[in-house]
């Protein structure tokens, strides 16, 4: 991954910015995945309101995505409209945990933080999904606390109201 010097700093104690912006297809593709200050300041918020709270109840936890270029987003095939790529949304993966599921973490997060996107994604036969997005509205639009389940129907993504 190209990494210029930035004037940005680590979020605190549970992430640091190079884990907020890391990504094996950015590295694969030479991408930069740089934040303008005003995306920065989005995953500050990001960090504080969702990150921070959610590593407090279960300890620290892994991010499969943060900040995504517009570059990066487009080389993943990620939405046009991605949340990523203004810093408003992260996506946090625990398969690796042996103690954490993704669904305590959706549940946690669902009974205890305020958003404008939850989803559980991908679900498995047991609704513990593959991982969970959590999001801010971006442009300072009002969150609208939107609990959504992702699933393919006919090799296409559905997002349901739960």
């Amino acid at each position: 991954m190209i990494m210029p010097p930035t004037q940005f700093y680590d979020f605190g104690h549970w992430l640091t910015f190079n884990e907020s912006v890391k990504s094996a297809t950015a590295i694969r593709k030479g991408i930069a995945n740089i934040p303008t200050p005003l995306i920065y300041a989005n995953m500050v918020k990001v960090y504080k309101d969702f990150y921070e709270p959610l590593c407090e109840q279960f300890g620290k936890l892994p991010v499969s995505s943060f900040y995504r270029s517009p570059a990066l987003n487009a080389a993943i095939g990620g939405a046009s409209k991605s949340a990523h790529m203004y810093g408003c949304a992260i996506d946090i993966d625990c398969d690796s945990l042996p103690l954490v599921t993704n669904l305590q973490v959706f549940n946690w997060a669902r009974a205890h933080l305020k958003f404008d996107q939850l989803i559980l994604e991908n679900p498995d036969a047991h609704n513990n999904p593959a991982w969970v997005h959590v999001a801010h509205n971006r442009d300072g639009q009002p969150d609208r606390n939107q609990v959504l389940k992702m699933i393919w129907v006919k090799g296409k993504q559905i997002y349901q109201a739960i």
